[in-house]
């Protein structure tokens, strides 16, 4: 990953100090430097990596390759003629002018420099095998008769009867290379769709991402975007200066560079030359000596900061235990969060937010940075549901789930992150759920959220900018560090878990320990300690005991992801509820009508937010145009998410590469659920007044309903 390059004083936490904060130098005296705040041309203030776009651009297309990328995506994102004549009454944002639009749909991909970045994404998102045979595909496409061939896979004929009889994708008339685009989106071959999918996707989350020098998108005047959550338009450099939660027991390893086995020894962990029971796994493993690396040795490490990391950290600490906590992402307080989409993207998220089953059938979502998913998660806490604990219980024989103490445990937790079910103005899709369930005469009812009543952001998938969402960092992490016992080091990605080796069963192994790569490398810690904690997700925590040479059966089983599709009405200025899309409270209002009796498996319908990119990557393409027009009505139009608690599931392994493989195929009855609760919403729309719907599904199409009434739904 390509970060912004910074002197390491300059970037908060490096050395584990908040700003403002004295630093110990080389030769144990004392200077004060106030930390320098980030401020970019566009006059916000944060963390100078959510400021820029800075996502990888090296990767292994040749000239003739990237040619053909560059045609398709400037066929999924195409120059086009404005979509009104003069004279012609436009329908546009309230704000946005005919120029702006125009400028917009002039516009094509590569002519905001991100051909490099989509080329790169594909190839650190790709596994191997298939970033191979992608290669493979835009070298064909670079021929005349690989065009053809691959015209033909989407049913569309790219011979002429003029001379040259077969071109190069990139030398097709615009018109014929969308066909070819829409022949491979609906393409009987799973293998050609999901190409599609991956290319549109990846192209389209780029283009409108990418922020200009003065820290925009060119798209965003066009449709009415407001770029940055107020707060953080409105930050000062007084607030960007105030103390961090988790102040100097945070530290980020990679800035901390050498400095961290003096920071680390100077908070009584038991820094050492080497952990000889070590020795043996790591020379198996190939990893060789660097002068950074460091030995430690503690009571409990602990992998992943989220809400399972965090909780554990706190409560071991509080019993006196020295606690290590390690984090691959970097640590971003509300003062740094910037809101912007692509710079969150790329530092928040594991994989950029483009992490995938294997099939490309299920996208997922997981936290990259202190806090994990707590930190980009949209606030909603749901106790364990009564129907659920007594299938626990009834089912598997896991009686604890019926006693008193889970009910204790589950109310500490409830506490601590000061959960409450009040809201004091739903925003514009809450709304027109609500509303639409209530006409329909459908049951629904206000989410319980780990923030309070007047929580009304929309961009917490990166980031809170307020602070006001209750995530691992804003508590359960702080009451760890406040203790005395317990640091936070970020930038630290645990590759290995250190095990003794029983002589009678491979099953009784013992963990020992675990080492992390520090930044990208070389440099690694190793961590010694009693007890060895990983809670990196249900993605990540098998990935990582696999790696490590643990053969329990059951590690990777059973997959469970609450799969969800998402549906959409447009309600145009004037009709509907006021506001914006991605304005306000992401979710705070359910219906749980999608629930299936006696069983309890099925749906919910709940919001979701969508900002540009994420929009133009999940939203169907018919076209070029269509493309574009769907992002001119991005701030009014609604979505609903449907969420299913699943019966089927799946799995996660590593591949020969060591890659994590996510396999997960959604069952019949899960499916069923799915489209059930879509039909729902498509009927709460039209009922809350919508004048087009339409859902997430490939064909993209699309349904005029103005004027229809909720009966006719």
């Amino acid at each position: 990953m390509v970060m912004l390059s910074c002197e390491s004083e300059s970037r908060h936490g490096g050395l584990g100090l908040s700003r403002g904060e004295s630093m110990e130098t080389g030769d144990g005296g004392e200077k004060r430097e106030e930390m320098a705040m980030s401020e970019r041309s566009s006059g916000l203030v944060g963390h100078p990596s959510l400021l820029e776009w800075s996502p990888p651009r090296v990767h292994r297309f040749s000239p003739a390759e990237l040619e053909s990328l560059t045609a398709i995506c400037d066929t999924i994102v195409p120059s086009l003629p404005p979509p009104f004549r003069d004279g012609e009454k436009a329908e546009l944002m309230r704000g946005v002018t005919v120029e702006d639009v125009t400028r917009f749909y002039k516009l094509k991909a590569s002519d905001e420099d991100v051909i490099d970045a989509i080329a790169a994404a594909l190839g650190c998102l790709a596994r191997p095998v298939n970033l191979k045979t992608l290669l493979s595909v835009m070298q064909l496409l670079s021929t005349g008769w690989g065009t053809f061939l691959l015209g033909s896979v989407g049913r569309v004929n790219t011979f002429t009867f003029k001379y040259p009889f077969f071109r190069k994708f990139s030398s097709l008339p615009p018109a014929e290379r969308e066909r070819v685009l829409q022949g491979w989106a609906s393409s009987p071959l799973p293998s050609i769709r999901q190409m599609f999918k991956a290319l549109k996707s990846i192209t389209a989350w780029a283009f409108y991402s990418k922020l200009n020098e003065h820290g925009e998108n060119v798209a965003w005047k066009a449709i009415g975007y407001a770029g940055a959550a107020p707060e953080v338009r409105n930050r000062t450099e007084a607030d960007f200066n105030q103390r961090r939660p988790l102040g100097d027991n945070h530290i980020d390893a990679k800035e901390a560079g050498v400095r961290l086995k003096s920071i680390l020894a100077n908070k009584g962990f038991s820094v050492v030359e080497e952990i000889d029971s070590f020795r043996a796994q790591s020379e198996s493993l190939g990893y060789r000596k660097n002068e950074g690396d460091i030995h430690v040795e503690c009571d409990v490490v602990i992998v992943g900061s989220g809400s399972g990391g965090g909780v554990m950290a706190a409560a071991l600490a509080k019993q006196g235990f020295k606690v290590v906590v390690l984090e691959k992402g970097e640590y971003f307080a509300a003062q740094d969060v910037s809101s912007l989409e692509g710079p969150g993207m790329v530092n928040m998220l594991e994989k950029m937010g483009c992490l995938a089953t294997d099939d490309g059938g299920v996208s997922l979502i997981a936290g990259k940075t202190v806090g994990g998913g707590t930190a980009i998660n949209w606030c909603v806490s749901f106790k364990t549901p009564e129907n659920v604990r007594n299938e626990w219980v009834n089912d598997h024989g896991l009686d604890m789930f019926s006693s008193e103490r889970y009910d204790l445990a589950l109310q500490a937790v409830w506490d601590r992150l000061s959960v409450q079910p009040d809201v004091d103005k739903h925003n514009l899709q809450n709304t027109v759920l609500q509303e639409g369930c209530k006409k329909l005469g459908l049951h629904y009812g206000t989410l319980q959220r780990n923030s309070p009543s007047d929580h009304y952001c929309g961009w917490c998938s990166y980031g809170c900018p307020t602070g006001k969402k209750q995530s691992t960092a804003q508590t359960w992490l702080v009451d760890a560090v406040d203790t005395g016992n317990a640091v936070v080091l970020s930038n630290c990605n645990a590759e290995h878990v250190f095990h003794d080796s029983s002589p009678y069963s491979k099953k009784d192994r013992k963990a020992q320990g675990v080492a992390a790569t520090i930044g990208n490398g070389p440099n690694r810690i190793f961590i010694k300690a009693n007890a060895t904690v990983v809670s990196c997700g249900a993605l990540m925590t098998p990935v990582l005991l696999l790696r490590s040479g643990f053969t329990n059966p059951n590690i990777g089983k059973y997959l469970r992801l609450h799969p969800a599709s998402t549906t959409w009405g447009y309600f145009p200025e004037g009709t509907g509820p006021e506001g914006k899309a991605y304005e306000g409270g992401i979710m705070t209002v359910y219906s749980p009508v999608a629930l299936r009796k006696p069983t309890e498996y099925g749906g919910l319908l709940e919001t979701g937010v969508f900002h540009p990119a994420v929009f133009a990557a999940f939203h169907p393409w018919r076209s070029g145009a269509d493309g574009k027009e769907r992002l001119l009505r991005h701030g009014r139009t609604s979505h609903i998410t449907i969420v299913t608690r699943d019966k089927g599931f799946g799995t996660v392994k590593i591949d020969k590469e060591r890659d994590a493989v996510f396999n997960y195929s959604i069952s019949a009855y899960d499916e069923e659920s799915l489209l059930a609760g879509m039909v729902q919403s498509l009927r709460v729309f039209i009922a809350a007044g919508a004048v087009e719907v339409g859902t997430h599904q490939l064909d993209g199409e699309r349904f005029n309903v103005e004027g229809e009434s909720i009966t006719d739904a």
